[in-house]
Parts: C-alpha cells; structure tokens; sequence
C-alpha cells in the first residue's frame, strides 16, 4: 500500500463499504456472506485485487464511487436491528463477533488506519 495514490486508497475504502454491505445481506438473508477459509478471500488478497481492478479508474469515477458505497452501507444498516448489529452470538459466520464490529472495522476504524495517507487528501 506504500506506492498508492490517494485514488486508489479511496477504491480500497469503497470496496470495505461494500464489504460490510455483502456482510450484511448474506446474514440478514440467512446465508454466509463468503468462503472465509478460501486464501482469495483473505484480506491481503481482497486488497491486491481492488486495486488491480481499479488502479486505472478516472479520479471522478473513483470520488463518486467511494460516495456511493458509504450511502449503501447506510442504507443497508436502516433496516438492522440491534440485536442483530450488537450481539456477539447472532452470527455464527462471525465467530462470536458483533456485525458492528465488521461495519467499524471496514469503515470509521479502517479511516483511523489509514489516516496519515488520509489526511493530505483533505487539503
């Protein structure tokens, strides 16, 4: 992540929102949002492939599409109850992890992570 631009840090992002987004639809609708045991969806392999697949998107393609996954994730998340976004045994899938654990982690914590590559962005 080194060599990335702040473009390619807001496809990253836009690809975690939508994380949580599959997350959250694959357990509401009763179903395992992905294999978690296969090496293509570890975390590493999710990020080398985001940005493969977007390193060659316009800047505006990419500001629009970050925009359009965080109002996504909102929208998903109107309909969830808190139980099911708090408890830490409403999901199996999640090893015992509350589904706001998931949502933080692919967005208000992951901004914190990224937040020395964020910043300059904002200026």
């Amino acid at each position: 992540m080194g060599d990335w631009t702040g473009k390619d840090l807001l496809a990253h992002m836009a690809w975690w929102h939508d994380h949580s987004l599959r997350v959250i639809e694959g357990l509401r609708a009763g179903r395992q949002p992905y294999d978690a045991t296969d090496p293509a969806n570890s975390t590493d392999a999710f990020n080398e492939r985001t940005h493969r697949e977007h390193m060659d998107d316009p800047p505006e393609l990419t500001r629009r599409t970050f925009n359009d996954s965080f109002s996504r994730l909102l929208t998903a998340l109107e309909p969830v109850t808190n139980e099911e976004l708090f408890a830490d045994d409403r999901w199996p899938w999640l090893d015992g992890e509350a589904l706001v654990e998931t949502i933080l982690w692919d967005s208000s914590r992951h901004y914190e992570e990224h937040r020395d590559q964020l910043e300059p962005l904002s200026r």
